[in-house]
This record gives C-alpha cells, sequence and structure tokens, in this order.
C-alpha cells in the first residue's frame, strides 16, 4: 500500500528529501532498507540518519510509545539531515 502511494505520487517525491522512521522488533530496519530502495525510483533523497525504533525499549507493553532519550538525539539528527538535503535540492525541484 505504501509502494503504491509512493509510485502513484511519483511528481510530488521527485527531487525531494525523505527521512525514515522505523519500528519493529529489530527497530524495523530491514523495511527502512527496502524502502530506501523504493525511494530511489522515484529520484527521493533519503538521508543516511533513520530513527529504528524498538518495540522492546521504545514501547510499554508494546502498546503505548515511550520512546528512549537516545531516540530524541536520532530524531534531532535525521531532521537536520533532511533540512540540509531539502534546502539542497530546491534548485532541482525550481527546473
Amino acid at each position: 500500500m505504501l509502494k503504491d502511494a509512493i509510485d502513484y505520487l511519483y511528481r510530488e517525491w521527485r527531487n525531494k528529501a525523505a527521512g525514515l522512521v522505523s519500528y519493529g522488533v529489530h527497530g524495523g530496519t530491514r523495511a527502512a532498507e527496502h524502502l530506501r530502495l523504493v525511494l530511489s525510483q522515484v529520484e527521493a533523497a533519503d538521508v543516511r540518519s533513520q530513527v529504528s525504533l524498538s518495540l522492546v525499549t521504545d514501547f510499554v507493553g508494546f502498546t503505548e510509545f515511550r520512546p528512549a532519550p537516545a531516540q530524541a538525539k536520532a530524531v534531532g539528527e535525521m531532521l537536520d539531515q533532511v533540512v540540509a538535503w531539502a534546502g539542497a535540492l530546491r534548485v532541482l525541484r525550481g527546473r
């Protein structure tokens, strides 16, 4: 479903910056890596930093979201990179 939405909105994703946030038992890292490949095909630039939330350490009882303090730093780093890349790609989007 997410892949269909990305494909459908190809023009909107083109030359945009993307940051990935995933969750799962192992932080959803495999799904995020697959999504990086999908984004590259629609010419979106994903940033290196990624937020990987663990169902074990960032959720209480697998339902209530309570991220570990280190996650705030990870979110900040990722958003800084997204902002920087978005600014750099602005020239390409203006064409």
